[in-house]
């Protein structure tokens, strides 16, 4: 993923594999789960699936922003 911006901060999806994050499209949280992997140019990544959840596609390219799960500064409101 071209790096997303969130609240200042900026996060690019190839260093956040394996780390619990959120997905946000126009400030508000869609998704909360795990980067399961991430395409070679960092625009979509994968987040596992996790219960009744399934495996989903997100990216910049489709208005997705990831910011990491335990990032006190990126509460979303």
């Amino acid at each position: 993923m071209t790096p997303g911006t969130a609240a200042g901060s900026t996060h690019d999806a190839r260093d956040l594999i394996g780390t619990e994050v959120r997905v946000e499209r126009a400030g508000m949280v869609i998704r909360v789960g795990h980067v399961e992997t991430v395409t070679p140019s960092g625009e979509l990544f994968w987040i596992r699936a996790n219960g009744c959840e399934p495996r989903e596609l997100f990216g910049s390219a489709l208005g997705h922003t990831i910011v990491p799960a335990s990032d006190p500064g990126q509460l979303a409101g």
